[in-house]
């Protein structure tokens, strides 16, 4: 892809993101490494690394199996913040919806099988440490959004958030917090983690702080300034059209800039490569690479102060 296309921003931005390379993604579910390369799986159960952060080649290095019935892709992959575990979404979408658990190691050098699932609805995941995966999904007979939270070592599931939007959205845990997005609003609530650590009932995702909004939040990440990167899309069923973006937020200074590197009228993911401290937009196949702003003296968030942060996955 060109990398003649500038960043749209808005006219409030304070955040200089400036486009400055583009790779093709795995074409698959994915997530990163604590290395700053992606593992991804496909629909076979086929598990491929990128060669190089920000390269546009994979090689297969594994397979898991088919997760689903249909061959569609994992709903998503998580691995573990010590890249021990790789948690997979089955994407079933029926009774035996479940997240699968994989080592790491066996995964990426053979055949290997899950060491446990857990039934759950999935649709997106975020661990909190290496034994606690917070898990967005919906209902397959309700349609009830919710929030599960998985105790791997237990092989349990108690839902800390529902209902959680008209429509699934991410869910990002962050310094302390577990922020929740609505998928059809698009607004952002964060909780503090250890209230729903120890959550045995489901509250409404509307009962946490408001955090920001934007297009269906299908994607929450954080950069290393503690700036909080909201993407997603809306498809407008009468015309035909969807509108999407990536919007970064300045939650000190209430600034923000939206990234739009492939226009308008596609679905948009985000995620911060902490390894090569990089913002990365993702759109139709194609990843868009942002430089970060220099950090500045202080950087004071909402809820949280960035003192140090752990890698996270994306789709």
């Amino acid at each position: 892809m060109a990398l003649g296309i500038s960043a749209q921003a808005s006219a409030d931005t304070s955040i200089p993101y400036q486009l400055v390379d583009s790779f093709t993604l795995p074409g698959n579910s994915y997530d990163l490494l604590p290395d700053g390369r992606l593992i991804g799986i496909d629909g076979t159960g086929a598990v491929t690394i990128q060669t190089a952060p920000n390269a546009s080649t994979y090689s297969v290095v594994g397979n898991i199996g088919q997760v689903n019935s249909s061959g569609f892709d994992p709903a998503f992959v998580s691995v573990s913040p010590d890249g021990s575990t790789i948690a997979v979404g089955n994407n079933e979408f029926n009774a035996n919806n479940a997240v699968l658990f994989f080592d790491t190691a066996a995964a990426t050098s053979g055949n290997a099988t899950a060491l446990s699932s857990i039934v759950t609805p999935n649709f997106t995941a975020d661990w909190s440490d290496n034994d606690t995966l917070y898990v967005s999904g919906a209902d397959s007979s309700t349609f009830s959004t919710l929030v599960n939270r998985l105790d791997v070592q237990a092989g349990s599931s108690t839902s800390v958030l529902s209902p959680a939007g008209a429509f699934s959205g991410d869910v990002r845990v962050f310094e302390g917090n577990v922020y929740a997005g609505e998928g059809d609003s698009g607004d952002v609530y964060a909780f503090d983690l250890a209230t729903l650590d120890a959550a045995t009932n489901p509250v409404d995702v509307q009962t946490g702080t408001f955090i920001e909004s934007s297009t269906s939040a299908g994607s929450i990440d954080f950069d290393n300034l503690g700036n909080i990167i909201i993407a997603g899309g809306e498809f407008d069923f009468g015309t035909g059209q969807t509108s999407g973006s990536a919007t970064v937020f300045d939650l000190s200074s209430s600034g923000s800039q939206v990234l739009v590197p492939a226009g308008t009228d596609t679905f948009y993911g985000a995620y911060f490569n902490d390894t090569t401290s990089q913002l990365v937009v993702t759109a139709g196949g194609t990843a868009y690479v942002y430089a970060v702003p220099a950090p500045s003296a202080a950087a004071p968030m909402a809820l949280a102060l960035v003192a140090c942060r752990r890698r996270r996955r994306t789709r």
